[in-house]
C-alpha cells in the first residue's frame, strides 16, 4: 500500500469525509496529490474485493420537508426574531455567531444539543437527558464553562426547549434570536451539521446508549477534518488562525 493510499484510507475511515475533501486535505496538509476520481476508483476496487469503504460515502438524503413540529412554534416569551440579528452574523468575518438545535434520538427519548459557529464551522455537541428548557440551560452552563468560545449571537428554531433563551443569553453573554417558523434554511449550517452527525449516529439511535466519550470523539472528528467551504482547512484550523490574529 502506497503512502498516499494509506493516508487516504486512514482519513476516510476515521472522518467519513467525502472524497473531494479527502483529496483537498491530503494536498493541503500532507502535500500528497491524489485526485477525487482516483479515490472513487479505489473505493470501487475495494468494494469489488469485498471491502466496505463504499458504505462510508455520503448519501444524498431526501429533500427537507417542513412540518408542524415543536421547532415551528412561536409562543415563546420575549422572543426576538432573526430579522433583528446584526448583519455581521451572516458575513462570516468573526467568530462567535452560532446556530443551535437539538437532535432527537430513538422514540424521542434521548437528545443531543448541537451548536455550530457560522464562520469556522466549529461544532459543539452535548447529550441531553430530556428536552426541557431547564435541561438545555444546564447544558449551556457546561458549554460556556468548558470551551473557549466568545459567544456573540445564538440562533435557534422556535422549539420549546429554547424557551429559557434569556437565561442562555445571560450565561453565554450573547444575544439570542429565533428563525422564522418553517424557514429551516435560515439555519442551513446547523441543518447541514446535524446531517454530518447523522452519518455517525443515524435516525433511530438511542443516545442514552452513547457515552459522553463517544460524543466527544465525534465532536473532535468533525472539528479536525477539512471542509471544502474552508479551503480544506478544518474548523479547528480556522478557529486557531483567528484567535492568533486577534
Amino acid at each position: 500500500m502506497s503512502a498516499a493510499t494509506a493516508a487516504f484510507s486512514r482519513l476516510f475511515s476515521i472522518s467519513c469525509a467525502p472524497p473531494d475533501v479527502i483529496s483537498g486535505e491530503l494536498n493541503l496538509k500532507h502535500d500528497i496529490q491524489i485526485s477525487e476520481s482516483t479515490i472513487y476508483r479505489y473505493i470501487q476496487r475495494d468494494r469489488e474485493q469485498g471491502g466496505l469503504l463504499y458504505q462510508l460515502l455520503p448519501h444524498r438524503g431526501k429533500p427537507y420537508k417542513t412540518h408542524s413540529g415543536s421547532g415551528d412554534r412561536v409562543n415563546i416569551k420575549n422572543r426576538v426574531g432573526i430579522e433583528n440579528r446584526p448583519e455581521i452574523a451572516d458575513e462570516k468575518t468573526e467568530l462567535g455567531h452560532f446556530e443551535i438545535d437539538t437532535i432527537f434520538g430513538a422514540g424521542q427519548k434521548s437528545f443531543l444539543l448541537t451548536l455550530v459557529d457560522k464562520m469556522s464551522k466549529s461544532v459543539v455537541i452535548r447529550k441531553l437527558a430530556n428536552k426541557q428548557a431547564n435541561t438545555v440551560v444546564e447544558a449551556f452552563k457546561d458549554v460556556h464553562g468548558s470551551t473557549f468560545y466568545d459567544f456573540k449571537t445564538l440562533t435557534s428554531d422556535n422549539g420549546s426547549e429554547f424557551a429559557a433563551h434569556e437565561d442562555i443569553a445571560d450565561i453565554t453573554g450573547s444575544d439570542f434570536f429565533f428563525a422564522r417558523p418553517y424557514h429551516s434554511w435560515e439555519r442551513g449550517l446547523n441543518e447541514h451539521t446535524n446531517g454530518l452527525i447523522r452519518r455517525f449516529y443515524p435516525k433511530g439511535t438511542d443516545f442514552n446508549k452513547v457515552s459522553e466519550e463517544e460524543i466527544a470523539e465525534l465532536e473532535h472528528i468533525l472539528n479536525t477534518r477539512g471542509r471544502a467551504s474552508l479551503g480544506y482547512r478544518s474548523p479547528n484550523d480556522v478557529f486557531l488562525e483567528h484567535l492568533m490574529a486577534a
